[in-house]
């Protein structure tokens, strides 16, 4: 009985829809407005694990909610800003999302 309730934790904690979260803030460079920053949050939100976007303009940090297991490379989040007009500059992870 015990391996088999060992056996379904392991199984539900590996499951994505069981999957902690993490927040994902990144410097930018040249995001100024709402109207400019939709065409990013149109890419992130497209991408697999990513359940919130936000921008804090005067701060030029984008802010994205992902599931645990989700990975951002730096070459991916350059290629993505450089497409939209912005210049990146760098992230950090944080442990679970901020609630606005």
């Amino acid at each position: 009985m015990k391996y088999w309730i060992m056996s379904l934790a392991i199984a539900l904690a590996s499951f994505p829809a069981f999957a902690g979260e993490k927040e994902v803030r990144m410097q930018v460079l040249g995001a100024v407005c709402p109207s400019c920053a939709y065409g990013l949050e149109k890419q992130f939100m497209r991408m697999d694990g990513v359940k919130a976007f936000d921008v804090d303009f005067k701060a030029g940090i984008v802010s994205v909610c992902v599931r645990d297991d989700v990975q951002f490379k730096d070459e991916e989040l350059s290629k993505i800003f450089k497409e939209t007009g912005y210049s990146y500059k760098g992230k950090e992870e944080r442990a679970a999302c901020q609630k606005s």
